[in-house]
């Protein structure tokens, strides 16, 4: 959402969303939105139908699709369509429609290396700063805050187990809802952490958490960004992470974490904060502007004009069909 908001300002687009979605109250007026009403799904041929239609009636230049599924969806029918078409991967797990397109973005270099396609660009994730009220003084108690959905793919599980072995006063805040709810408040009660441990779930208020707290962590055994390591960057005073997505591209690595390993090295920054703190406000400041949501539409931009001045290479699929130049 917040990049169709941000292309908004720099060219005509329109969203493509599923009729009724959650989102759309976050999606700016300058977006025209176009909503479809049949069932999502890859082979629904009546939303496969009506999503022909639509993308005749809108005409645009290029489309650019977001994750597998509508991915496919599109590849499927710009067999009769031709449009310029790019694709944006968003996490490592599989996806072999990535590799049979000609126009390929990728939100990190872990992510491009999955894909097996010469065609491949690094666009990464971005985010625009929000205000938020600095704190003037750390917490009484070190305070860590971890955020993701709780799924246990984010490997809060094995972060919980971890920081049962530290032996000073902290308190761990994970931001989140999910199916892993239950599961981890009971585990949070057999390790002993009750008193050390806060499920805040959902919160809309995360850079100033970020901001309150002394450290950040990312437990995550596999991710494409994550956006959190950027709103870290913004608001955060310190992070750490397993070297998964974007996080090798920006954190050294002595703030990389394997798990098993986050006792060690939460207890080397407590005893050490001065240092690690200075530290990350250096990486803060070398790239912050990176990581603007101005600087990374632009980028989309150049990439639209780019493939418009080029023409629309073949695209290849499992039936043997190949797109023709428009």
């Amino acid at each position: 959402m917040d990049l169709a908001n941000e292309l908004a300002d720099q060219c005509e687009i329109t969203l493509m969303v599923p009729e009724g979605a959650r989102y759309i109250d976050r999606v700016s007026s300058a977006v025209s939105i176009c909503q479809y009403q049949h069932k999502n799904s890859r082979t629904n041929p009546l939303l496969l139908w009506e999503l022909i239609k639509k993308f005749k009636a809108v005409g645009p230049d290029v489309v650019h699709t977001h994750f597998g599924k509508a991915t496919e969806i599109f590849s499927f029918l710009n067999r009769w369509l031709q449009l310029p078409h790019i694709a944006t991967k968003h996490n490592p797990r599989k996806g072999r429609i990535f590799d049979r397109l000609s126009h390929v973005v990728a939100v990190s270099r872990q992510v491009k290396e999955t894909i097996h396609n010469p065609s491949v660009r690094v666009i990464h994730n971005a985010i625009a700063p929000v205000s938020i009220t600095h704190r003037k003084s750390r917490p009484e108690r070190f305070t860590l805050i971890a955020v993701g959905r709780l799924d246990p793919i984010k490997g809060f599980d094995l972060l919980l187990k971890d920081m049962a072995r530290l032996k000073f006063d902290f308190l761990l805040k994970i931001i989140g809802s999910g199916e892993e709810r239950q599961r981890l408040a009971e585990l949070v009660s057999i390790l002993g952490l009750s008193d050390r441990v806060e499920l805040m779930g959902f919160r809309e208020d995360i850079p100033q958490q970020l901001n309150e707290a002394d450290l950040v962590i990312i437990s995550s055994h596999s991710e494409g960004g994550p956006v959190i390591s950027l709103e870290a960057l913004f608001y955060g005073n310190m992070l750490i992470s397993t070297p998964v997505g974007i996080v090798p591209e920006i954190l050294p690595p002595d703030l990389l974490v394997e798990h098993g390993g986050f006792a060690g090295k939460v207890e080397q920054i407590y005893r050490n904060y001065d240092r690690y703190s200075q530290l990350f406000r250096q990486l803060q400041e070398k790239y912050q502007s990176s990581f603007l949501l101005s600087n990374i539409a632009s980028q989309h931009i150049e990439l639209y004009r780019e493939v418009l001045s080029g023409g629309l290479k073949s695209e290849s699929n499992d039936h043997g069909y190949s797109g023709t130049d428009v």
